[in-house]
């Protein structure tokens, strides 16, 4: 259902230009990969200030990067407050979508295959 709603959003957006806005608040990779299809598909500009990207700091962060690296506007959302306040919506997020907690494993793996990358440059430029 998201993603039908998404689609018909940008179609709108497609259409009629900036008299619409969205941010696509999603961890879920298939819905930020139809988002960018749709846009490439409606002539939806990635800069032009009528879609977003937006994920909580933290969950899916190799996602936000690589939009932000592809020239996305992205937003990355910092809950505040005690722990009392903030674990049962962080808790609820994460029960939302089970794919952020096996995406946690792959973003370690993008992490440290990044990590060795910037190594090997720093030895290799001396």
């Amino acid at each position: 259902m998201y993603n039908k709603n998404l689609q018909t959003l940008l179609k709108h957006i497609g259409h009629h230009g900036n008299r619409f806005n969205i941010v696509v608040a999603s961890h879920n990779e298939e819905s930020i990969s139809l988002t960018i299809n749709k846009m490439q598909e409606y002539g939806i500009g990635q800069q032009d200030g009528t879609v977003f990207f937006a994920q909580l700091l933290g969950m899916c962060d190799q996602v936000s990067y690589a939009l932000g690296q592809a020239g996305y506007l992205i937003y990355k959302s910092l809950p505040i407050g005690n722990i009392e306040e903030v674990m049962p919506y962080l808790s609820r997020r994460a029960m939302e979508n089970r794919a952020v907690l096996h995406g946690a494993r792959r973003e370690q793996q993008l992490l440290w295959g990044e990590f060795k990358r910037r190594m090997k440059l720093a030895t290799t430029s001396k």
